[in-house]
């Protein structure tokens, strides 16, 4: 069987977990592993066995050290865009972790120059790959609730990072609530058309900037989306996937607690769908399909192309938070 070989670029955060899942890939090879803290590169080799591969401190030193088919990039997202063109540039394609880049400039800059090369460029959006949205995505797709007029979503956190991530002037709009406005995009398989937003810092936020927003929005077909995003906040938290119900002219569909239930009609007893089975994880899943896009040569689901348009959610509310304007799509 063919292995592809892998660069993995950083180990902070989300960094360790992504190195055990590319370990645990059936055809992917790590060739090389880059951080800038050699204590991080000393832990990794410390704690691996079976595996070969070679430390660096340096991107631009393992490009030319280490032949490779792709760079995992899973650093802060002011970086990205500069990794992401040397990865091009040496020929790899690149995954990373959200969002795609720091800015909306950098975002539509980096879509620019990867067009000038044949590799693909992915974003891993795996909320998409866990079962509760999978089944979920079944139901609208059958067309159970016929047109989606619209959907209440609700997410309520309160989490403490640390990090680049506390000083984030939008922090739930700019790093989470991606999350949610690409599973949006995905389960009602259209495109925003407009947004407005408000945010906003309780006084007893940990985060230097607003954690908390409400956002409506509008898409192409005509589905009204009301979402309230709460990432410092009291009460009941729900799950990552947050508190969702879609609404159509055959019922409800509501995602609760992780939980599926349908609604049909006026009827206000539901009944609990099964989910969906995985063979894997939503991460898994999302590297399987980058690693299955190289091997066919097709473009993966969450490509750059792709996933700019949640990006451009993610912008387009914050501008509107700021200006108290609604914006056009």
């Amino acid at each position: 069987m063919k292995k592809y070989r892998a660069i993995q670029v950083g180990l902070g955060g989300f960094g360790r977990s992504w190195f055990d899942l590319l370990i645990e890939h059936s055809e992917v090879e790590i060739v090389a592993v880059v951080d800038q803290q050699p204590e991080s590169l000393s832990e990794i080799q410390e704690t691996t066995t079976g595996n070969s591969f070679q430390l660096f401190t340096s991107f631009e030193e393992a490009l030319t050290e280490v032949q490779a088919d792709f760079a995992l990039i899973v650093t802060p997202p002011k970086s990205h865009k500069a990794l992401a063109e040397q990865a091009l540039k040496a020929g790899l394609h690149v995954m990373m972790e959200k969002p795609l880049t720091d800015t909306e400039e950098e975002a539509e800059e980096l879509l620019a120059f990867s067009r000038s090369f044949n590799q693909h460029v992915m974003v891993s959006q795996n909320y998409r790959w866990n079962a509760q949205i999978q089944t979920v995505k079944q139901l609208t797709s059958a067309g159970e609730l016929g047109f989606i007029e619209y959907v209440d979503y609700d997410f309520n956190k309160a989490t403490r990072f640390g990090g680049w991530r506390d000083e984030y002037e939008e922090i739930l709009l700019q790093d989470m609530a991606i999350h949610h406005f690409d599973l949006l995009r995905y389960v009602l398989d259209d495109e925003a058309r407009s947004i407005q937003a408000t945010s906003f810092k309780p006084s007893w936020s940990w985060f230097r900037g607003n954690p908390h927003a409400e956002v409506a929005i509008t898409f192409k077909k005509g589905t009204q989306v009301h979402y309230r995003g709460r990432w410092a906040g009291f009460g009941k938290k729900t799950t990552w996937n947050g508190t969702i119900r879609f609404v159509g002219e055959k019922g409800a569909i509501e995602l609760v607690d992780d939980r599926v239930y349908f609604y049909k009609g006026e009827s206000d007893e539901p009944v609990e769908i099964p989910l969906i089975t995985l063979s894997e994880s939503d991460r898994m899943i999302s590297l399987d399909t980058f690693v299955q896009s190289i091997k066919h040569n097709t473009v993966p689901p969450t490509s750059i192309e792709d996933n700019i348009k949640s990006l451009q959610l993610s912008w387009a509310a914050i501008e509107s938070s700021r200006t108290g304007e609604r914006i056009t799509l």
